[in-house]
C-alpha cells in the first residue's frame, strides 16, 4: 500500500520529482527525461506530453516556473 506524503518544501519537492522522471534515464531508456513517452516531463519543457497537466494548487509549486523543469531536458 503507498503512502501518502506532504510536499512541505521545494527541495523535498525536487527529489520526489527526480526519481520519478529521471529513472528512465538511470536505467537506460531514454537519454533524456524528457524523451520518455510516459513521464510528464515532455509536459513541463515544451507542453507536448500525450496528456495535458495543470499544476496543483500548492504553495511550494506555485512559485515554480516552466524554466525551473528544464533539467528534465538536460538530462
Amino acid at each position: 500500500m503507498s503512502q501518502q506524503l506532504r510536499i512541505y518544501n521545494s527541495k523535498f519537492m525536487w527529489s520526489k520529482l527526480d526519481y520519478i522522471h529521471l529513472n528512465p534515464v538511470r536505467v537506460g531508456l531514454v537519454a533524456k527525461a524528457s524523451y520518455y513517452i510516459y513521464s510528464i516531463a515532455s509536459n513541463y519543457i515544451n507542453d507536448n506530453g500525450l496528456l495535458s497537466i495543470e499544476k496543483a494548487d500548492n504553495p511550494v509549486v506555485n512559485v515554480l516556473d516552466s524554466k525551473s523543469f528544464t533539467k528534465y531536458n538536460l538530462y
